[in-house]
């Protein structure tokens, strides 16, 4: 191994970590303070209305920031260069897209969690948002600032969090953790200084990339999310099952937030890099997700019984039999997610929607009337059969699609 090939390594893992430990931070204080007091103080059942919500923001986030965010890479990757404009008026139509969301969901559920429809479209867009901001850091590849950046979105939660002790209203712990981290995009990143909707020569190459992007990644994530949307409204005890199957899942989940700053890494890297992989080295890729799969599998089943023996212990006997299920489900979800990446980088945006599309097709037409029938299990192994499914799809085009010999 060359010391080029073993500098580029070094920095890949450090970047990795710091990426990471953010990000980490961010989500313990979610996962191990937050959401089990609610479910301490409120109930399992107000928890499910809660989680019903935060995850319809955690969608427009992962669909339409996300996009944003990786059509903003990829405009770069090709043209080494990218414009705040185009992408401000993509954030525009997020805006917009947020509205049409929220209201949706407050009229199919008929519930607002004990809030109030602006508070909960304001949620949505701002998380999309964060989501978009920490662009700012996958361009320059500075990772210390973005570890910096989830940190300081962590720090707003936890005071977000007193707030709500104090007043009970729940969305504040929220708005104030995405509230910090724009507030220090904004102060010390250029990418939302003027001009703030100059469009370049490239606004409709952005646009286009970015809509595509968001539409491949809605499909997607939208399964992921479907065990906090599909529960109450097809089931009358939904938003206990929510609760439940998230208490069964969340190790993997948690596993699978390893994957944003994975992906994230990754991307800012081989957005750097010129020319394209083999075959070869694709194939071993693939190869390298499905012991990852196995791995990350097997320990976030182990850390299950432990955590929610922990902090939710009163539904410990009713989640554990779904723990290696469910939590498989995530994981490959997570590998699936890492696997677009590469797809993405190295062929047509078409792609990504043409397998997502097929993706959730399948997705209402197994898992719907599997939920109908076996509830939880139900669940549990629709979203692994269609993961699975999804891997083997990304597989088959990535292999169709790379030829030739490696990058040099």
């Amino acid at each position: 191994m060359t010391g080029m090939k073993k500098k580029k390594i070094k920095d890949f893992v450090s970047d990795l970590f710091f990426s990471a430990s953010g990000l980490v931070f961010m989500n313990a204080v979610i996962s191990f303070l937050i959401y089990p007091m609610i479910r301490k103080l409120e109930g399992s059942a107000f928890q499910g209305r809660v989680l019903f919500f935060v995850s319809l923001a955690n969608l427009a986030a992962g669909a339409f920031g996300s996009g944003a965010n990786y059509g903003r890479m990829k405009i770069y990757a090709e043209e080494r260069r990218s414009e705040n404009g185009d992408s401000n008026w993509f954030l525009l139509f997020t805006a917009a897209v947020s509205l049409a969301l929220t209201l949706i969901a407050v009229l199919v559920k008929k519930d607002t969690a004990d809030t109030v429809f602006p508070v909960l479209a304001l949620l949505v867009f701002m998380t999309a948002l964060r989501m978009y901001a920490d662009v700012e850091f996958r361009l320059s590849l500075k990772y210390k600032r973005f570890s910096l950046y989830y940190a300081i979105i962590g720090a707003g939660y936890l005071a977000g969090y007193g707030i709500w002790r104090l007043t009970g209203f729940w969305p504040l712990i929220f708005l104030l953790g995405e509230a910090a981290g724009l507030l220090y995009v904004a102060l010390t990143g250029s990418i939302f200084r003027r001009p703030w909707f100059r469009r370049s020569d490239l606004f409709r190459k952005n646009f286009s990339a970015d809509l595509k992007v968001s539409a491949s990644f809605f499909m997607s994530d939208l399964v992921g999310a479907s065990d906090r949307f599909l529960f109450p409204v097809l089931l009358s005890n939904g938003d206990e099952l929510t609760s439940l199957y998230y208490y069964a899942s969340i190790m993997g989940k948690l596993m699978s937030l390893l994957s944003t700053p994975l992906n994230g890494v990754l991307n800012g890297y081989i957005s750097k890099e010129e020319g394209r992989i083999s075959r070869k080295t694709y194939g071993k890729v693939l190869l390298g997700m499905l012991g990852l799969f196995a791995a990350v599998t097997l320990l976030a089943v182990g850390v299950s019984y432990g955590f929610v023996r922990v902090f939710y212990p009163l539904d410990f006997e009713k989640a554990r039999p779904l723990f290696l299920l469910a939590n498989a489900g995530q994981v490959i979800f997570f590998v699936c997610n890492t696997l677009m990446v590469v797809v993405l980088r190295y062929t047509k945006e078409r792609n990504q929607l043409i397998v997502n599309g097929l993706y959730i097709l399948l997705f209402f037409v197994l898992t719907v009337p599997m939920i109908l029938r076996y509830g939880l299990w139900g669940m549990a192994w629709g979203i692994f059969i269609v993961n699975a499914v999804r891997f083997l799809l990304y597989a088959g085009i990535g292999l169709i699609s790379l030829k030739g010999e490696e990058a040099s």
